[in-house]
């Protein structure tokens, strides 16, 4: 893995500073060949699989703070998320902050040191920056997902971004504290990114990296967030017609539970990181009970086995009874102690439920939109959808979402695009502004207050 060190410091400890210590690196120079590009993109897939990012606590602290998880741990800092009560020194947000913006650090090094190298064996250069400029995309959408907006959710006026840097630290100049950027100066910039990575990422589904179908799945994501339905239907469209014959249930794995129990099932997984014996995580740690192996930190929400129709087949997934595979009111999804749990980024299902909510919104194809709904439920081995008006088909839609996704930190986001927090979170009145996250207390600190914090903290 190699690591590029942001610069800080002042001129009483500049000869300090200067000393180079023996396992840097000096990143003008680090990526100057194509087998050091190569390790630079791996240590951009490192960055997103840290604990504090997919790893665990990005998508798990989202389920947390919405209604898919509860707390039984000891942490006072996962009670502060799990109570919606989140202060700004909390030190999960503070270490999630600084691991994506520490991966996009990452991959804008590659980026800027791609066309700076000449070999001519470097023919797989234009893939290896569509690899950078994807994750960077997604490193900036989660950041803006959960720290921006406003507190009616995305794409409305005078939503707040995050800070936006798309040069590598490698001069003082390059660390120094940057004002936010507006939401929509994001979105603007993480569409540029995924319209490189489309054009550049290879055409195939591929195991651990993204090809162009998860660039496409990520900006039709990107897309509905940013109220554009029409094109989030047209980029859908694009990888669900590239699948859906594969199999029976339009591409889906035909066993919602193989997702996990077997891992990288093509085609419904799009883009999965992948871990192993000597890459970690400790998800399957933090659910387990003690006599599994886990610290039982987290576990499904009382009210999680409930939202599931008679016969779906996901909830023996989402809502475990005990076995020797898992404890009790845990999940299929994460079931290796040992750490080897793959986490999937996109997957196929995500794909139907955004054509889903795109042409119901657009209101003309309200059929389309029952259909895809259908897809969905029919793999869970449930019915039809009975919803026909378009109230009624965003309701079944949001209802997918929830049982689909539980466990994968979609909920929560969910919620605030559609302006639903209020009501089923409890974000109104005073609490309003509990629908975006702190800005860490420390950002603010070491920026002189250039980065301004959410009101209400």
């Amino acid at each position: 893995m190699l690591l590029v060190a942001a610069l800080l410091g002042t001129s009483s400890c500049k000869k300090l500073l200067e000393q180079q210590p023996g396992s840097a690196l000096d990143a003008t120079t680090a990526f100057n060949t194509p087998t050091a590009v190569a390790a630079g993109v791996a240590g951009i897939y490192n960055g997103l699989q840290s604990g504090n990012y997919y790893g665990l606590r990005y998508w798990a602290l989202a389920d947390l703070y919405a209604d898919v998880l509860r707390h039984t741990g000891t942490f006072p800092s996962f009670a502060e998320v799990a109570n919606r009560n989140i202060l700004s020194n909390n030190v999960e947000v503070t270490n999630m902050w600084n691991q994506i913006y520490a991966t996009v650090n990452r991959a804008n090094n590659i980026i800027a040191a791609i066309p700076k190298v000449t070999d001519p064996s470097f023919t797989n250069k234009a893939v290896l920056d569509g690899e950078a400029r994807f994750a960077r995309a997604l490193a900036y959408f989660d950041l803006v997902r959960l720290w921006g907006g406003s507190t009616t959710g995305y794409n409305k006026a005078g939503g707040l971004g995050v800070p936006l840097f798309l040069e590598p630290t490698l001069v003082p100049e390059n660390a120094a504290p940057k004002p936010r950027a507006t939401e929509q100066q994001v979105y603007t910039q993480i569409a540029s990114d995924l319209d490189v990575a489309i054009a550049n990422l290879p055409a195939g589904l591929r195991t651990g990296r993204p090809g162009v179908d998860a660039a496409l799945g990520l900006k039709a994501r990107l897309e509905l967030y940013r109220g554009n339905n029409a094109e989030a239907e047209n980029l859908a469209t694009q990888v669900i017609d590239k699948y859906k014959g594969n199999t029976a249930f339009g591409g889906l794995a035909p066993n919602y539970a193989d997702l996990w129990l077997t891992q990288n099932v093509k085609p419904e997984s799009i883009f999965e990181l992948q871990y192993d014996a000597t890459n970690t995580n400790s998800i399957a740690f933090f659910y387990f009970t003690g006599a599994y192996g886990g610290r039982n930190e987290i576990t499904a929400a009382t009210t999680l086995k409930g939202v599931h129709e008679a016969g779906d087949k996901r909830l023996p997934v989402n809502v475990t009874t005990a076995s020797t595979l898992a404890p009790a009111n845990k999940t299929l999804k994460y079931t290796r102690v040992a750490g080897t749990d793959n986490v999937i980024i996109l997957r196929l299902a995500e794909l139907y439920l955004i054509r889903a909510e795109a042409r119901a919104k657009l209101g003309a194809d309200l059929a389309g939109a029952k259909a895809d709904v259908d897809v969905i439920r029919a793999r869970a081995g449930l019915a039809p959808t009975t919803a026909a008006t378009q109230d009624e088909l965003l309701a079944a839609i949001e209802q997918e979402n929830l049982v689909e996704f539980a466990h994968e930190g979609h909920r929560f986001f969910d919620l605030r695009r559609n302006n639903r927090e209020d009501a089923v979170l409890g974000f109104t009145g005073p609490n309003e502004f509990k629908a975006r996250w702190p800005i860490p207390q420390r950002e603010q600190q070491t920026s002189g207050n250039v980065v301004e914090q959410n009101p209400g903290y």
